[in-house]
């Protein structure tokens, strides 16, 4: 507990005492990506150990063994990434050179959080109406990650490997390798809300601001990536928080034939 509240108190002062703004334009992307990095490291420690006091049985919903492993045969991609139906899995890994070209600041959305973060300009207009919705409705949305670089994955992938002990079982059940985070993409976003101070993890799925963006997130392109039930077809735990655009016309479609976006992507490629 004294470890905990330590944690806590840090990442208080952390928060208090530093600001990062970045221009729209000129931003040093690799910069950007460590600050980010420790972002989400600090905030992602404070918010699983609250929950893990609360909660310290972790199970996961699947009756498939090894549903979290990754094949011995990986291969490239096959569509572009800058397509917005590029299938990234555990299965297909991006090149480690693939960084998207329309990276701009996720403030230009209007969300909030945003100046400390990239997205691919082609989504931004369409995040903006997500977020004018929400807020339309009495929703208050945040953004806690967007694009990361290969290198930026690979910090994180060792991060959280540090954190479970060196157990690579443990870690691949909530962390991409790199290559194969649809972060890399530019079109991924971690969801947060003012409803629980802009937190990461599991707790968001308790909030007003998850039921909506499960409810509505769709009619304005983004799709949940590693929804509840699907650990075993996904590779990956549930994140609530997750979204990756992939385009109105798509979203909607895939909506309607009552398909999760692995699926839906595996039959596009």
């Amino acid at each position: 507990m004294g470890k905990i509240l330590s944690t806590i108190f840090a990442f208080i002062l952390s928060v208090n005492t530093s600001t990062v703004v970045y221009e729209q334009k000129g931003i040093d992307e690799e910069k950007q990506s460590r600050v980010v990095l420790d972002n989400e490291i600090q905030e992602s420690v404070v918010v699983d150990e609250i929950v893990a006091i609360k909660s310290p049985t972790i199970s996961y919903s699947s009756s498939s063994s090894g549903w979290w492993t990754y094949p011995s045969d990986i291969k490239g991609v096959t569509r572009s990434g800058d397509d917005l139906l590029v299938l990234v899995n555990k299965e297909y890994q991006l090149p480690s050179t693939y960084a998207p070209s329309d990276l701009v600041s996720a403030s230009l959305s209007g969300i909030r959080k945003g100046e400390s973060y990239l997205l691919r300009n082609i989504l931004i207009n369409d995040l903006k109406e997500l977020v004018s919705a929400a807020t339309a409705d009495g929703i208050d949305l945040s953004i806690r990650s967007g694009y990361r670089s290969y290198s930026t994955q690979v910090s994180t992938y060792n991060y959280w490997l540090s954190v479970n002990g060196g157990s690579v079982a443990a870690t691949d059940k909530i962390s991409a390798r790199a290559g194969h985070s649809q972060h890399q993409l530019g079109t991924a976003v971690d969801f947060s809300s003012s409803e629980i101070q802009d937190g990461l993890g599991g707790v968001f799925s308790s909030t007003q601001a998850s039921v909506w963006l499960a409810n509505n997130a769709y009619k304005y392109g983004f799709v949940m990536s590693y929804p509840s039930g699907y650990e075993s077809v996904t590779g990956y735990s549930y994140e609530s928080w997750h979204y990756r655009y992939i385009g109105k016309a798509n979203a909607q479609e895939m909506n309607s034939k009552g398909l999760i976006l692995e699926l839906y992507l595996r039959s596009k490629n």
